[in-house]
């Protein structure tokens, strides 16, 4: 599964509304257009209270109450661009009341949740029909959730990803970049701890110090511990998960929440998420830069040193900046810990191969095939390393021979070469898009001459011809005929497969 293919999973976070209950009654507005707009409330008519709001706001843009009601009567009218506005002037006014704050806090949060959730139902949509438009539509939930509530992260995540779907990286790594600013802070705190997403809550108050509050909440098998430590006169509450007798491990974390945050809104719990810097590290790897992508790669493996999509990258990452015996020495100590990660196992062995260590590439692969005996990777590799073991045998004994006539050349490498047939043909058997594949024919055929198995290369030759139909259009499958036809003095057929070719 690639990276992409990876973004597209379904989603399942989502957030629950908060409640909350205020009586209009309690505001004491003096303007007689304001008490208007209240009776006018009461009985539930919004269109005329909205005219009569708006005329008390006219004669004193300043009024509290007024801006606080005509945000409640936008929402009733189900005018969520006005509510906003509304509320967020109000949020300003210096005469707003505390309980008004709290009020248009719950309000503006909710309309949040529920944008926030219509962006993550879209995307299970979107990856269930793949339908575009379900895309577009999550797209638009989680923007309209960023003009409500700037000051949250969350909608940022899934944006990101979904700019990356549309093709548009450069939008998308604005979209990280931005998340990552305002998720740094309380990343830097715990990464100075040395704490890390695989962290315990015993871990957390052992490097923080015991909290200065805690909450909890019932889940379903266990508890979310929810505990605010005092990090320099700010808050950092930190969430933890204890599933039955588990240690409570680290959910997510929220760190100096801006003043517009109401206290109930502190106290939500979040889910952690490394995945924007994972997909800042690809994005970076993909455009070839490198050490800008192991930058991000290193940020997300202090954050989650386990992470099995990231020890890959980081490791290919060396490689590509010349410092493979860095990246091999590496996955080799991953391997010791993790000896049945197969993606670990893969690389070392593909590097392995590359370094011209053919018997311990072989080594690798086979423990791949103990682990997963059909992994068309393994296989392939296993039949390609023996062939190139045998084909350094070989030119190792020609050599010998071209320097004394008289000497016995050794050819154990036919035996390698057998092996390698061996290999391919069980691909051929376990996978079947390796069975008529054009190559891993060619590569057997040439195995079989060399081994002066006639029988075994004619009746491959025979299935290439039968393919004919599917690779017509297919200048590489002529090139091949053209070689076995010539190495095997089937010479019409060769000068045909050549005129073939030279047609595409």
């Amino acid at each position: 599964m690639n990276w992409t293919e990876m973004m597209k999973r379904t989603l399942v976070i989502y957030i629950t509304a908060a409640a909350f209950a205020i009586l209009t009654q309690g505001f004491q507005c003096a303007s007689s257009d304001v008490a208007t707009a209240r009776k006018a409330m009461q009985a539930q008519d919004y269109v005329k209270a909205k005219t009569s709001i708006n005329k008390a706001l006219v004669a004193n843009p300043q009024d509290c109450d007024a801006l606080v009601m005509l945000g409640e009567i936008n929402e009733a009218l189900k005018d969520t661009d006005g509510m906003v506005e509304a509320y967020n002037k109000a949020r300003q006014c210096p005469g707003v009341k505390p309980e008004q704050q709290t009020m248009m806090s719950v309000n503006l949060y909710n309309l949040w949740v529920t944008q926030y959730n219509g962006g993550i139902t879209n995307f299970n949509a979107y990856v269930s029909s793949n339908d575009p438009q379900k895309l577009s539509e999550a797209k638009t939930n989680l923007e309209r959730a960023l003009e409500i509530k700037p000051e949250y992260s969350d909608p940022l995540v899934l944006l990101g990803q979904i700019l990356e779907i549309k093709g548009d990286t450069t939008k998308a790594i604005e979209i990280y970049q931005r998340w990552w600013e305002m998720e740094r802070p309380g990343f830097e705190i715990l990464r100075s701890k040395n704490l890390t997403l695989v962290s315990t809550r015993g871990d957390v108050i052992k490097a923080l110090g015991t909290p200065a509050l805690t909450k909890m909440d019932s889940i379903t098998n266990g508890l979310i511990y929810k505990d605010r430590f005092d990090v320099g006169g700010r808050d950092l509450i930190v969430f933890a998960i204890s599933e039955g007798s588990v240690d409570a491990a680290i959910e997510g974390w929220t760190y100096n929440a801006p003043a517009s945050v109401s206290e109930m809104e502190k106290w939500r719990t979040r889910s952690a998420t490394i995945s924007p810097l994972k997909s800042l590290a690809f994005i970076a790897y993909q455009r070839g830069t490198f050490t800008e992508a192991l930058t991000w790669t290193n940020l997300v493996m202090q954050a989650k040193p386990t992470d099995q999509e990231l020890v890959p990258l980081r490791t290919q990452l060396l490689q590509n900046l010349g410092k493979t015996d860095e990246a091999m020495s590496e996955l080799k100590a991953q391997i010791a810990k993790e000896p049945n990660t197969v993606l670990y196992r893969l690389q070392y062995a593909a590097m392995l191969s590359g370094a011209g260590r053919y018997e311990e590439s072989v080594a690798e692969y086979k423990g791949v095939v103990t682990i997963e005996p059909t992994n068309e990777t393994a296989l392939y590799n296993l039949a390609a390393n023996y062939k190139n073991i045998a084909s350094t045998k070989q030119r190792a004994e020609l050599e010998k021979m071209d320097k004394s006539k008289n000497y016995r050349p050794d050819t154990t490498y036919l035996t390698d070469l057998k092996t390698s047939a061996e290999y391919f043909e069980r691909l051929r058997k376990s996978s079947f898009k390796y069975r008529d594949d054009i190559v891993v024919l060619e590569q057997l055929a040439n195995v079989y001459e060399v081994r002066k198995e006639t029988s075994k290369v004619k009746m491959l030759i025979m299935e290439l011809e039968a393919l004919e139909d599917k690779y017509r259009t297919n200048k590489d499958y002529y090139l091949i005929m053209e070689g076995l036809y010539g190495r095997n003095k089937m010479m019409d057929k060769m000068k045909e497969a050549q005129e073939k070719g030279a047609k595409l």
